[in-house]
């Protein structure tokens, strides 16, 4: 759909931004795709996305709610499992964290 074409467009811009360390603007596009494709078929990434973003912003919570989210749409994306496993490091849920690095593993 245009709707979806355009959200992959938008992640494509925030892919950039992460690229030039832009991570607000990063966050800004990522959130831009997922009001047009909320559960569509490449969601799971814009939220694993977003969540790296969050992290490089020390955003800690956001981020761990978005790796949960975009597990919640695709639970055998590992790259998602990583940045929960991430966020719950800095969030000091080293058990959690420990959890979320074996699953990146084990889909990656």
């Amino acid at each position: 759909s245009d709707e979806q074409d355009e959200a992959d467009r938008l992640k494509g811009e925030g892919n950039k931004a992460m690229a030039r360390k832009e991570y607000e603007k990063a966050v800004r596009y990522y959130s831009k795709s997922l009001r047009l494709a909320p559960a569509g078929p490449n969601s799971h990434v814009y939220f694993s996305n977003r969540a790296a973003a969050l992290c490089y912003l020390e955003r800690y919570e956001e981020a761990e709610l978005d790796a949960e989210r975009s597990l919640a749409l695709n639970p055998e994306y590992g790259k998602a499992h990583a940045r929960l496993g991430l966020s719950r490091y800095f969030l000091r849920d080293y058990y959690g964290a420990v959890e979320a690095y074996e699953s990146a593993l084990e889909y990656d």
